[in-house]
């Protein structure tokens, strides 16, 4: 057996193939699956979603990830993070330490958000990803299956443990040149726990559990008006539009209702803080009778001058190109429905696919500073302290993070599915 077939298993499309009919959840195109067989992927024709891969992925092997994970997530949390001597003083970090000293520094709203990303809503998104996937091997799907499998697709967005990753090799390396810093066992667990996470995404099939909670329509009344869920990709008689879907229970809309005006209120709200988030320090160092105060872009500067040239890129892109381009592309796609524009659709959708996919890594700055927080003190010579950019720069992430998640991207569409098409 070769290595590939033991880590990935035999790939869901090849037991069952794409097939029935799925609404396009950017654009609500519905659409017949074709049949699909052997490696390749399946996009809608309007926008370019892809609907489904049919190569390298297993729910069985998503269920061996999430089970490693949830065995992985106890030590992760207990055991030592990171450790390190100063002057002979011993100082060690559990996944915690980080959460309670920007706490005890007087910002309890930003260690709750940090507690949520990185310990609870973790577990949550394992636990019930692991429900699903178990009752699913027993044949049995119950009704709240669906429901379950969309929560913990939610979570999925939330769960910031491999973004953690990042900020956590990006503190390490701005300590390991000027202190012996050692790796715990938690930390080699945080590390395992963050790559199961991307397999994990990059093994599971979510249209092939939906098929499999609940069967994908092979046909539709051609006399009936059809939408679709924007969950589950289900379609649904139009005259039902605001019931609960039959697969995940989702309520079921055309255009998600005030979606677009939501969407600019988080937007504005993040525009507000991104000032703030740029003119005021993320941190400032104390070294003995010395306290240096640290922005986004001089964290950049320090990377460079250390020859850390990815670490300064990652740092780049996350902190200042992600929210800019988030803030920029909500504002576009605002004007874009409100004024009623059908130009440039599918590159507006591709657009709205990417700032979702990439603006929950903007929070790499941030775990970067909670990693060495509590690992750098030592009473009246070296401590860091939280800077005020530090809550602003969060709430511009999670701001645009809820307003992108509100955003009905086949809003976009609404005008050009007004024209006469042949």
């Amino acid at each position: 057996m070769s290595l590939d077939t033991t880590l990935i298993g035999v790939p869901d499309a090849a037991l069952d193939p794409p097939h029935g009919v799925e609404v396009c959840p950017d654009c609500g195109l519905i659409q017949r699956l074709p049949l699909l067989q052997g490696r390749g992927k399946l996009a809608c024709p309007r926008c370019g979603h892809i609907m489904e891969r049919t190569s390298g992925r297993s729910i069985n092997a998503a269920m061996a990830m999430t089970l490693s994970a949830l065995f992985l997530l106890i030590p992760a949390n207990f055991l030592p993070l990171l450790s390190v001597d100063i002057f002979g003083v011993h100082h060690q970090s559990v996944l915690a330490s980080g959460i309670w000293g920007v706490a005890a520094q007087g910002w309890p709203v930003v260690a709750v958000i940090l507690a949520l990303e990185l310990l609870i809503l973790p577990f949550l998104r394992f636990s019930t990803l692991a429900v699903v996937l178990l009752q699913l091997d027993t044949g049995h799907y119950p009704s709240w299956l669906g429901r379950m499998f969309r929560w913990s697709e939610w979570l999925d967005q939330w769960a910031m443990l491999d973004v953690f990753l990042i900020g956590f090799g990006i503190g390490y390396e701005r300590v390991a040149p000027f202190l012996p810093i050692e790796v715990g066992t938690g930390g080699w667990c945080v590390v395992g726990l963050a790559f199961l996470s991307m397999l994990t995404r990059a093994t599971l099939e979510r249209r092939e559990i939906w098929r499999r909670i609940g069967p994908n329509v092979e046909s539709l009344d051609l006399d009936q008006e059809y939408i679709g869920c924007g969950h589950c990709g289900m379609p649904v008689a139009a005259h039902q539009e605001g019931q609960a879907c039959p697969r995940c229970a989702a309520k079921v809309w055309r255009y998600k209702p005030q979606s677009t005006m939501r969407t600019m209120a988080f937007a504005l709200a993040g525009f507000f803080c991104y000032p703030f988030a740029y003119l005021y320090p993320m941190e400032y160092n104390y070294q003995i009778g010395k306290m240096e105060g640290y922005s986004i872009m001089t964290g950049v500067m320090k990377l460079i001058d250390a020859h850390f040239f990815l670490f300064a890129a990652i740092i780049f892109i996350a902190s200042i190109v992600i929210p800019f381009l988030k803030l920029f592309s909500l504002s576009w796609f605002f004007i874009s429905v409100h004024f009623h524009s059908v130009k440039r659709l599918r590159l507006k959708t591709e657009i709205y696919r990417l700032i979702k996919t990439i603006g929950r890594w903007s929070h790499v700055d941030v775990f970067t500073v909670t990693v060495f927080l509590p690992l750098m003190h030592l009473s009246g010579l070296l401590a860091v302290y939280v800077g005020d950019a530090l809550p602003a720069f969060l709430a511009v992430v999670v701001l645009t993070m809820i307003a992108t998640e509100f955003f009905d991207p086949r809003a976009l569409w609404a005008a050009y599915l007004m024209e006469p098409h042949e």
